[in-house]
């Protein structure tokens, strides 16, 4: 029977089930359950009314009524947008950082909305944002070519660094490319901290070895602490004598590994970092203009480190649960890396006194504006391939 045909047949029945004694109401009861499939129990209630007609418009939502609405939703949304679209954890705890730069640009909240924007859970804030979410597709060609030179020199990292603090660098590229690799094009080089999650990133044009040790040199000077140890793919970029020389040749050698071939995961916390630092922000265009890396350079330097260091929370993964044939993958709270930074107390009073001060002046609001101005500069040099092909 159809849920219309049901629909009908229980209309009529409520109207006489009333109506009829004990015994009218058995067989009436009888012959609901033979014809529906019901339940007698569930054809009772309803019949008496109590439950809503299976296959009707008007049957109420089940379980506990919504805590959180459309004014909750207008003031997470606008942060979780600038915030470059964070998971409900990690905007959890980025919503005590941006509400009160929210409030100086929107206006302070009502006295009663603000306790509950800041309460709010993040499996709530996921099911508030479910319905703005959209899916991005799309993949990158890998643009890592083996250098046999140092490959003895260099050793290869076997075991995860014994981190207890800052200093520990993994870096990786992305090519620019587009769907070709032949030609010259833009790359950006990323290197993230083990410890406190500290990422740097930088734009060099056409990868060259000196070129990709200048901007490392660059990296290590913005950095708030020194580096002691330096892990990197099989690339011939990082492979090479200038960085041998650049890391081996100073008053305290740096530690200088790479990692097994064809093993992602051995560098898994940058290559992690190339998402949300590099493929969200720039897309997978090809930028093949040496003044398209110069301003992408100036745009990773200042406004977008600062951006995702100070007022971007991650999470590290601590360990990895097995229950039978379930894995369950264990994080630690979202913080972001400025506030793991101090929480380490491993820098220096100055760097983080230094740190502190740029901190106060900045705004993350205004800061997502210089970004898509910078950006959009950028993107005037990108090149893109259509969605269609003409046959």
């Amino acid at each position: 029977m159809s849920a219309r045909s049901r629909k009908e047949v229980l209309e009529q029945a409520r109207q006489r089930y009333d109506k009829r004694g004990r015994e009218g109401r058995s067989r009436l009861l009888d012959e609901v359950c033979e014809l529906c499939g019901y339940e007698r129990k569930y054809a009772i209630k309803v019949l008496r009314g109590k439950r809503a007609i299976i296959g009707s418009k008007g049957r109420k939502r089940g379980g506990s009524q919504a805590i959180y609405g459309e004014a909750e939703r207008e003031v997470i949304k606008a942060i979780w947008l600038a915030a470059e679209q964070p998971c409900g954890k990690r905007l959890k705890a980025a919503l005590k950082v941006w509400l009160p730069h929210s409030e100086k640009r929107r206006g302070r909240l009502p006295a009663d909305l603000r306790p509950r924007v800041l309460a709010i859970s993040s499996s709530s804030i996921d099911r508030l944002l479910a319905p703005c979410r959209a899916s991005q597709g799309g993949r990158a060609r890998c643009g890592t070519r083996p250098g046999t030179l140092l490959r003895k020199q260099i050793p290869v990292r076997t075991e995860h660094w014994d981190v207890s603090g800052p200093g520990f660098i993994e870096a990786d590229t992305v090519a620019h490319c587009g769907e070709s690799m032949a030609g010259e094009f833009c790359w950006s080089l990323t290197a993230t901290d083990v410890h406190t999650q500290w990422t740097e990133t930088r734009a060099v044009f056409n990868r060259g070895q000196y070129e990709v040790a200048k901007r490392i040199a660059e990296i290590e000077a913005a950095l708030p602490f020194a580096i002691l140890g330096f892990d990197t793919d099989n690339g011939g970029e990082f492979l090479n004598w200038h960085l041998v020389n650049y890391f081996a040749r100073r008053r305290h050698p740096v530690g200088f590994t790479r990692s097994r071939a064809y093993r992602k995961n051995d560098n898994a916390r940058v290559e992690q970092k190339n998402w949300t630092h590099v493929r969200q922000l720039v897309g997978y265009g090809r930028l093949e203009d040496p003044q398209a890396a110069e301003l992408l350079n100036e745009l990773y330097a200042k406004q977008w480190g600062w951006f995702r260091n100070f007022f971007c929370p991650v999470m590290k993964h601590l360990r990895t649960e097995v229950e039978g044939s379930r894995k369950r993958r264990i994080y630690d709270a979202p913080a972001t890396p400025f506030q793991r930074l101090k929480a380490c107390g491993a820098a220096g009073k100055e760097q983080i006194a230094a740190l502190e001060n740029l901190y106060r002046t900045l705004d993350p609001f205004a800061l997502k504006d210089a970004i898509e101005t910078k950006l959009r500069a950028v993107l005037r040099y990108q090149i893109r391939t259509p969605l269609f092909k003409a046959a």
